[in-house]
């Protein structure tokens, strides 16, 4: 055999080397940073899609106290079942994708809990109480993510927190209001200072959690109740959250909700007609008279609801 044939021959071993190098190192490349940002994309979708779900669950849940408190046939006793996707879908199909399982993202999943925290409300007339102190009770998803940040949704007293490494942030305002009415007659000029909440309470105590989908069946407890109106005196709405991150989310809610009315707040011992002050894992709003509202008044509507889960597995 000539020196030349030997050389073709080497050639084309060291061509083929080459070819294949190439692939490895493309493969490589794609499970290092293709992989992983499919990954997140996915889970991205996950998280928009649970943060909906709440949306939904939230005005499920709003629309039964409602028709119960205005309409003349209550939704007492009432169910609504709502279904919220653990993970990401990928659990029945994970070992599959198109060249080898390496090259798919792995799934994540999640975990549903019904008061895994308890927040406590108090509301005080004057010295005396109105409701509470009681816990609120929440409804939460926690995600186990694989490539996108860890998030926790909470649902609780008709609004929907959202929990991250760097804080708790509040996405739909809880049912606290407080504004100015005007109660003018012939001859006077009389402006008050009302403070209105929904005070809503969850009852239950499961949790479930994988890559399938569970089932969380909500219901109306009877006695949807409207307390009666106080008026005259301070009103001081108080929140003992869990953590310091959830006590700065209800300090906003408060904030939001001065703020929205254009109303003035402050944090010092003589501000008016609303002081909100924040003591570790206590945040309170204190709503006294100025020289613009004569007095104040308060309107508590509660609602109470039993929560338990159901899960399924995906097929």
């Amino acid at each position: 055999m000539s020196l030349l044939q030997r050389d073709d021959g080497l050639s084309e071993v060291v061509g083929f080397v080459l070819i294949l190098g190439v692939i490895v190192v493309a493969l490589s490349l794609y499970q290092v940073y293709g992989v992983p940002a499919a990954g997140r994309e996915v889970e991205i979708q996950h998280m928009n899609a649970v943060k909906d779900r709440f949306v939904d669950y939230k005005i499920a849940l709003d629309s039964l106290w409602i028709n119960s408190v205005n309409t003349t046939r209550s939704a007492e006793g009432v169910t609504l079942s709502t279904s919220f996707d653990l993970g990401t879908m990928g659990g029945s199909t994970q070992g599959g994708g198109i060249l080898f399982p390496v090259f798919s993202p792995v799934p994540s999943g999640g975990t549903v809990a019904v008061n895994n925290y308890q927040d406590n409300l108090t509301i005080l007339r004057n010295d005396t109480v109105v409701v509470g102190p009681y816990p609120m009770g929440e409804v939460a998803y926690q995600s186990s993510n694989n490539y996108w940040i860890q998030q926790r949704y909470i649902y609780q007293m008709g609004g929907l927190f959202l929990k991250q490494d760097s804080g708790t942030t509040v996405r739909l305002s809880p049912l606290v209001s407080v504004y100015k009415i005007n109660t003018s007659s012939a001859g006077t000029l009389e402006h008050r200072l009302k403070v209105e909440i929904t005070a809503i309470q969850i009852f239950g105590n499961q949790s479930t959690g994988g890559q399938g989908f569970a089932r969380v069946d909500t219901r109306l407890r009877e006695g949807v109740t409207r307390v009666a109106p106080v008026n005259g005196g301070n009103v001081t709405v108080t929140v003992d959250a869990h953590d310091g991150p959830t006590a700065a989310a209800w300090r906003q809610t408060f904030i939001d909700a001065a703020e929205r009315e254009g109303l003035d707040w402050g944090s010092g011992e003589g501000a008016l007609p609303i002081r909100i002050v924040q003591d570790g894992k206590r945040v309170s709003m204190i709503c006294r008279p100025d020289m613009g509202t004569k007095q104040v008044d308060l309107e508590i509507t509660r609602a109470n609801y039993s929560v338990t889960l159901q899960q399924a597995t995906m097929v």
